[in-house]
């Protein structure tokens, strides 16, 4: 009988994933590079807007170099090394990186326990879609904890028991029918699309784990093999998550998709929450309000997250509880993800024309639903194109381009301008459109 862990790198031996075109880069892809940055991280973590340059990045389970090249393309100037239990893996990560003239990078067949074995020490530490694979999740976290920088931040995930139920089931299945004794292939693939196709619609897992995805999908080959006869899948629930952290001697600083974990989204009037319910939302634990949401909506795929070394967070504070002396020196970043010809074009083109801007349709990670930004917002956007600047020069560029109080065509004063940019910021700091560091 073959292990698991065995089976699982056969099978990534055999069906290099993601298969994505080596030509493909993600440069124009805001909604990949935020989550893939060290510097969304560190902000979420310490209010701090860092420099990657000289960053060392580790990306554990590199498989075809997808995510190194991701890695690499949002923390410019930073050193990637790629390590992966599948040889065929490795070397197409390599060729991957080199093809778009990454050389500041490095790849290596290893398993996640040999990770001391490297002797760096790294600032950032990426596990996508791979510690829900593993026989040890704790094993994993602790090997890669002990080569974690004393600031360093580790990102991975698991997958969500509840939101993955259907395709456990259907796992459950075709190991029952001998499908997955072995690493499956081509043939095993096809026993499943074609008992898929022909039981009745109305059978549950047909409509729960195969009409659950489009046509497109169900008629490739790898939706089957990383979902349907995925060798060693296993699910967790949030409290498993917060147990294999402090098992790992590690902190929680955020789930990646932050926003999405909000439970007021879930109600329909967020000002009258049942009092019950409301007591939940105002502890202190994340353990807590992360598990309610989880029972009441699970419908993400991963439980995505962010950790690491105790004690290095810094109790994230929104800028609306700001005392006004802290704003003057606070420097305005623009998020540098958002920095793309496309969408400077566009926000041009919304400041000239004077309509919102519609800033979802080009980075939507951070919000829940579309949101237009008006024009104030599209022009404090485009002060902080080119360089960060402080609120105070904000302020003073703000007295020039509207000089006059709408309402009372009086000249506006320096403090009708600063209560102006504030505001905005602080809706735009919200959604991580711009970021915020404070001197004081």
């Amino acid at each position: 009988m073959i292990n698991s862990k065995s089976l699982v790198k056969k099978q990534y031996d055999r069906v290099i994933y993601p298969d994505i075109p080596i030509e493909k880069s993600f440069k124009n892809e805001p909604n990949l590079l935020y989550i893939h940055s060290i510097i969304t991280a560190n902000y979420l973590r310490s209010q701090k807007v860092i420099d990657p340059q000289g960053s060392v990045i580790l990306d554990v389970g590199c498989g075809s170099g997808y995510t190194s090249l991701l890695l690499a393309e949002a923390n410019p100037g930073a050193k990637i090394i790629g390590v992966d239990i599948s040889e065929p893996s490795v070397e197409m990560a390599s060729k991957r990186l080199l093809h778009h003239h990454y050389t500041d990078a490095e790849f290596h067949a290893m398993d996640i326990q040999d990770l001391p074995n490297l002797r760096l020490s790294f600032d950032y530490i990426n596990c996508n879609d791979t510690l829900y694979l593993l026989p040890d999740q704790i094993s994993a976290l602790k090997s890669m904890q002990s080569v974690l920088s004393p600031q360093g931040i580790i990102r991975a995930n698991l997958h969500n028991l509840f939101q993955r139920e259907r395709f456990f089931r259907s796992q459950q299945l075709w190991q029952f029918l001998g499908l997955m004794d072995d690493v499956p292939n081509k043939i095993e693939c096809d026993i499943v699309r074609e008992i898929f196709e022909s039981l009745q619609d109305t059978i549950t897992i047909k409509s729960q784990a195969w009409f659950s995805t489009n046509q497109e999908k169900r008629s490739s080959d790898e939706f089957v093999y990383v979902n349907h006869l995925l060798q060693g899948d296993c699910g967790f629930t949030t409290p498993q998550m917060f147990e294999m952290l402090n098992a790992s001697d590690l902190e929680f600083i955020s789930m990646v998709n932050w926003k999405h974990w909000d439970l007021h989204n879930l109600f329909s009037d967020k000002q009258n929450i049942p009092p019950y319910f409301n007591a939940i939302l105002s502890s202190n634990s994340e353990e807590l309000k992360h598990y309610a949401y989880e029972l009441l909506n699970p419908i993400y795929r991963l439980l995505d997250f962010w950790c690491g070394h105790p004690g290095q967070s810094k109790s994230y504070t929104s800028p609306d509880s700001w005392d006004n002396a802290y704003w003057p020196n606070t420097k305005v970043f623009l998020n540098p993800y958002l920095k793309i010809d496309g969408i400077k074009l566009a926000l041009d083109r919304a400041i000239a024309n004077f309509t919102p801007f519609k800033i979802s349709d080009f980075f939507s990670r951070t919000t829940i639903a579309p949101i237009p930004l008006s024009t104030q917002s599209a022009i404090c956007l485009r002060m902080v194109w080119d360089r960060p600047i402080t609120v105070d020069e904000l302020v003073k560029q703000w007295l020039r381009i509207k000089p006059l109080n709408i309402l009372t065509l009086e000249p506006m004063t320096k403090a009708e301008a600063f209560t102006e940019i504030k505001q905005t910021l602080i809706e735009m700091e919200a959604h991580m459109f711009v970021m915020l560091e404070s001197r004081c």
